[in-house]
């Protein structure tokens, strides 16, 4: 809920996004306007992305897998909002966080598991779905550069 008057100044949610981070993106503006009242004595039930994963056959319902075509849409959304909310430096800052984190984690996650007298490639299918997400979001990186009207589906 909102005021008509404080929507009318910011807008209504970004047409960008497709899904994941719209809301957060919205109440940021809302925020410049004003103070936003949070009512905390609500209760609401959420499936935590049940419907989303069904839709694509994801394997988990969490919001922490980043290998799969539901990954890749969290991803995109929240460098979006990054892109939107603080700017273009905050925005390549996170992009070349998650780049970093392609060798370190398979790194890591190669001599963790040799420690752990695993298979050194047990997560491998997991962080190449990560490895690829991540270079698809470098392919999208001047679209969302430009800041033009775009709809960011990936899913």
């Amino acid at each position: 809920m909102g005021k008509k008057q404080a929507i009318n100044k910011v807008g209504l949610m970004d047409e960008d996004f497709f899904l994941y981070a719209e809301e957060v993106e919205w109440c940021s503006r809302l925020a410049k306007m004003g103070t936003i009242c949070i009512y905390g004595d609500l209760q609401i039930i959420h499936l935590i992305g049940t419907s989303i994963q069904i839709a694509t056959a994801s394997k988990d319902n969490s919001y922490t897998n980043l290998s799969d075509i539901k990954g890749l849409q969290l991803m995109v959304s929240n460098h979006l909002r990054i892109r939107k909310q603080y700017g273009v430096f905050w925005f390549l800052l996170l992009l070349i966080n998650y780049t970093w984190a392609i060798p370190f984690s398979f790194f890591t996650s190669f001599f963790y598991n040799i420690f752990k007298l695993k298979n050194p490639f047990f997560e491998f299918n997991y962080l190449l779905g990560f490895a690829i997400n991540v270079l698809k979001l470098w392919r999208l990186t001047p679209i969302i550069l430009l800041g033009r009207p775009h709809l960011y589906k990936c899913i």
